[in-house]
Formats: C-alpha cells, structure tokens, sequence
C-alpha cells in the first residue's frame, strides 16, 4: 500500500487578487496561476471568508474570495491547474462587485488528498482573523490552535515538486 502525502491548506502569502494593498498602496497581482488545493472559511471582522489556496511554484498562495470567485471556484476539483484573472468591477444594487474570469486545465493535475473535496475544513475550529480597522490587511489572532511550522527544506522540496510538474506539463514556472 501507497502513502500519499495530504496537501496544507496554508498559505506562505495571502492577497486579495486585483485589488489594492491599502497598507502599501500598491496594486495586489490581477493573475494568479496553480494548483487548485481547496478553500476553508475563515472568520473576520466582517465574519466569515472563504480563502482559497493555490499551489505555485514559489508556494501556497491564498486569494481571500469575494462573490464572484467563491461561485466559480466552488466548481473546480481540487488539484486542478487553474487560472484567476481580475476583470474589474461590475455595478449591482449593493455596489460594485469584482469579477474574476476563471480558467481550469483539465489535463492538468495533481493528486490532492482533502476531505470534503473543494469544501475542505480541517477537523480544527475555523482560523480567525482580524482586520486593522484602517486598511484590509489581516492578521493573525492568537488561539489555542498549534500552528505547523514548515522548514525552508520542506519549502524547496515543494517548490521542486511543482516546478517539475509544470515542467513535466510543458508549463513554465514563472519567476
């Protein structure tokens, strides 16, 4: 019998894909391209969010959901090479929504060991964090939760593993 390592649904840099770092000023990334590995709900200020994270050749990335991406995103299989690009904003009754045009390589996948499938929640309470009242960064807050710490071995040997398989697809890793 085979062992199949179960992927993290953490993140090494979490964005809010088209957006603008209200910390920095400057514009989050409009594109993101990777490995679908699933979502949880996370609770804020606001309450609840759904994060969604991609596997990349420079590591998990987590894009916080809006409307739009949590409809199309709650359709991909987990493990899907996927693509997320902002298309703007578009007016509704409650004000502007951004739109997301969401691309999925069918041919193109990995195996992702998640309960739930594209629903996953780990059997831990929902991470909580908290919004600076001033720009929408988030943070961490503290709770009884052990966190896992990954070593930067752990970090190169995934990186490796996705860089070869997206050279393997003849996709190249983006630098």
């Amino acid at each position: 019998m085979g062992f199949t390592e179960v992927s993290s649904l953490d993140a090494d840099v979490t964005i809010a894909l088209g957006k603008i770092n209200k910390e920095t000023g400057k514009p989050y990334p409009k594109q993101a391209e990777g490995y679908f590995l699933g979502s949880r709900i996370v609770q804020n200020k606001r309450g609840e969010s759904r994060l969604f994270f991609l596997q990349t050749p420079k590591g998990n990335l987590g894009i916080w959901g809006t409307t739009d991406l949590d409809r199309k995103l709650g359709q991909v299989q987990p493990g899907t090479m996927v693509r997320i690009t902002s298309t703007g904003t578009k007016p509704t009754p409650n004000g502007d929504m951004y739109t997301y045009k969401v691309e999925v390589d069918k041919s193109n996948t990995i195996e992702v060991q998640a309960e739930g499938g594209n629903d996953y929640t780990p059997n831990l309470p929902p991470t909580s964090y908290k919004e600076d009242a001033e720009d929408d960064t988030y943070t961490d807050e503290a709770d009884d939760t052990p966190t896992p710490v990954e070593t930067s071995a752990d970090l190169a040997a995934r990186k490796a593993r996705t860089e070869a398989l997206l050279a393997g697809r003849g996709k190249r890793p983006t630098k």
